[in-house]
């Protein structure tokens, strides 16, 4: 069976930017630079020949094919995620080594990760550190500190901190930004120093 499908890179730039209505915050969670998700987008859009967004001065909105096809490729995204762990579990049965800066670590729990049985699961150790090159060369899983950057070809997510107080920054390669061990440890940090909406 012969599938025409547009690209995974296009699809997955266009999944992100539609549940963000923004380039930017997509860009940050799939580690590129807004214009690549921009880029995507309108690749996807040619190679469709329709319209998936509506760009307005201050951010985006979805078209009614935008609405229409976002619901179904979040699942397939999902379904994907399904079928690989099925087969391949131990990619989100790993703890995760985590390298923390002492300003990020001031701003949660004094005794975070361990102040909460959730995290046990994905949290193997943290360490002290600020080093970036440490999450390249893979001595630890994922580094969360204050602002910095840039990153290159590492995937950034930006949390919102309370006011008064600079955001955290998560960051970790490409390939570990949307499973389950960064998401659970990416739903605490919101949970304790993100700015009430």
């Amino acid at each position: 069976m012969t599938y025409r499908l547009p690209s995974l890179n296009t699809l997955r730039a266009f999944e992100a930017a539609a549940r963000h209505l923004s380039f930017t915050t997509a860009a940050s969670e799939l580690g590129v630079t807004a214009g690549a998700v921009s880029q995507q987008v309108k690749k996807l859009e040619a190679s469709l020949g329709v319209a998936l967004f509506r760009r307005l001065p201050r951010g985006l909105l979805l078209t009614a094919q935008g609405e229409a096809y976002l619901p179904r490729i979040s699942r397939v995204f999902d379904d994907l995620t399904e079928a690989t762990e099925a087969i391949a579990p131990d990619i989100n049965s790993r703890k995760f080594r985590v390298g923390i800066c002492s300003r990020a670590l001031a701003m949660l729990p004094a005794n975070w990760p361990n102040h909460d049985d959730s995290l046990k699961p994905y949290v193997r150790d943290t360490i002290r550190t600020t080093d970036v090159e440490m999450v390249r060369n893979n001595e630890i899983d994922c580094l969360i500190r204050l602002d910095g950057g840039p990153y290159g070809e590492l995937a950034l997510t930006s949390i919102s901190a309370r006011s008064g107080t600079r955001d955290l920054h998560f960051i970790c390669k490409p390939g570990l930004a949307q499973c389950l061990q960064s998401s659970t440890i990416l739903d605490d940090l919101r949970n304790r120093i993100s700015t009430p909406s």
